[in-house]
């Protein structure tokens, strides 16, 4: 009986994500022009986590059974969290400043 609802629930998860991309994909079709900025959006974390998945290093931890690319990408995500949360506080206090001055 537990086989069975694991197995419906691993079903159910995998239909839900179908229908979840399956509908953003619709919906960025149907009203191509509203969506550019979500598109401008997704496409600058991509370049940003790219730029910061090579400037990360690949050293190897033994003792914790790490990988060098599973190194890189830890790195990587790391290095990426620091350039978006880092921005996120510039553009903050540049929105602050900005309205000062308006």
């Amino acid at each position: 009986m537990i086989d069975f609802a694991l197995y419906l629930t691993y079903a159910m998860v995998a239909i839900s994500i179908l229908l979840a991309i399956g509908f953003s994909v619709w919906f960025l079709l149907k009203n191509f022009s509203n969506a550019k900025a979500t598109l401008f959006g997704f496409a600058g974390i991509i370049i940003v986590f790219l730029m910061s998945y090579f400037i990360s290093s690949n050293e190897v931890y033994e003792k914790f059974s790490i990988s060098a690319s599973l190194s890189q990408f830890i790195g990587g995500t790391l290095i990426m969290l620091y350039i978006i949360f880092f921005g996120t506080i510039l553009t903050a206090i540049y929105a602050e400043v900005n309205k000062l001055f308006k």
